[in-house]
């Protein structure tokens, strides 16, 4: 009888969250101009949008209420590879011209446009920002199978934050570089295993957190929501993943999403054309708008997190792992460097000889799901 009991109550969890997911509202079919609608930015009222490759180095304006493109700017010092996302801060637009199916770009770049140009006319021209990937060595052609391609970045603070798109290991990591015009080195902050594909981003000043858009291989979409973040690496928080696909459809090529304000969001969807199972499935770009209140319901997976205790914690000799079956423990310094690692654990760990700092804790259920715990080390 316990056991049903307990069956019951993880079923009405799962029920519960998917009940949440489905805040998920369709808006309206983007206009066939942005048909690879790719990057999306809420501005002055107004969405910008762009096409990923295929198109002039242009920026479209749509009006929210009626879905019709406004305005379109030209950048006309651009050139147009494949630009995959839009970003902010109070003073410029950022647009990362990024997207490295293959592997081996080396001119990766993002345009820095004025604000005060964007507003006031319709061909401007870009400052242009340069970066290569630091742990980055090998540029042989591998279409699809290797992870140094991006589709999403997004401002934060004084710094742009690159979320790389894993063909190879579906994890995602996470680098920075300097919003300042130059060539630079992406730092290498931080990784998840976010067991998809990351397409856009968003940051949400108002609760310090990201929220990541992206798919699956089996082309489910998806979200991530990151909160606790810090510069230090982005993934040390709490992080929150939820499937979207009863909300807006198996192989929805989500590419872009962007922060109204409060817990609002618009999220975007590419045009798809593709045969699965012998099925010609066609979906047409489309724009959607949620609250991101499906976060804040208890899920399963929150709920497995929630019983997980590490004590004593902060500790200087030992820490005891409970309320999970352990399959592998791994610990992470805050460069996202694994540091330590132990398959078939036990659950206590001797961290003594660890330097002092706060470090994550990533743990491997017997069941294969993984989990995140912060730790402090004195």
């Amino acid at each position: 009888m316990r056991e049903k009991i307990v069956l019951i109550f993880l079923f009405l969890m799962c029920a519960s969250m998917a009940a949440q997911i489905e805040n998920i509202k369709s808006k309206y079919e983007l206009p066939t101009t942005v048909s690879e609608t790719s990057g999306l930015l809420f501005y002055n009222g107004k969405l910008i949008t762009h096409n990923d490759s295929g198109d002039n180095a242009n920026l479209y304006e749509v009006d929210t209420i009626s879905g019709t493109i406004t305005r379109t700017i030209l950048v006309t010092n651009a050139t147009h590879i494949d630009w995959e996302d839009i970003t902010q801060d109070e003073t410029f637009i950022y647009i990362g011209d990024f997207g490295n199916n293959n592997g081996n770009r080396q001119d990766l770049k993002i345009y820095r446009i004025s604000k005060s140009d964007f507003n006031n006319a319709t061909s401007i021209t870009a400052e242009i920002i340069s970066f290569s990937y630091e742990d980055q060595v090998h540029f042989t052609s591998n279409p699809y199978n290797h992870d140094f391609d991006a589709e999403a970045f997004s401002v934060y603070n004084n710094e742009l934050i690159i979320f790389s798109k894993n063909w190879a290991s579906s994890e995602v990591k996470a680098y920075s570089i300097p919003k300042t015009i130059g060539n630079h080195s992406a730092k290498n902050i931080g990784s998840y295993n976010s067991e998809g594909l990351i397409s856009g981003a968003t940051y949400n000043p108002e609760d310090n957190s990201f929220l990541l858009c992206g798919y699956n291989k089996e082309g489910h979409p998806l979200l991530l929501y990151l909160t606790d973040i810090d510069i230090v690496n982005p993934f040390s928080g709490i992080i929150e993943r939820t499937d979207i696909t009863s909300s807006i459809g198996l192989a929805s090529q989500v590419e872009g999403v962007t922060h109204i304000s409060g817990k609002k969001y618009f999220l975007s969807r590419e045009r798809v054309n593709q045969t699965i199972n012998g099925n010609q499935l066609v979906l047409n770009q489309h724009l959607f708008r949620f609250d991101n209140g499906s976060f804040d319901t208890l899920s399963l997976e929150n709920f497995v997190l929630n019983r997980i205790n590490i004590y004593p914690n902060p500790s200087n000799e030992w820490i005891r792992i409970t309320g999970i079956p352990i399959r592998e423990i791994s610990i992470v310094d805050h460069l996202g460097r694994k540091v330590w690692t132990q398959k078939n654990s036990s659950n206590q760990i001797h961290i003594h000889e660890l330097p002092t700092g706060t470090y994550i804790l990533k743990i491997v259920s017997t069941d294969k799901r993984i989990f995140s715990k912060k730790f402090i080390k004195n």
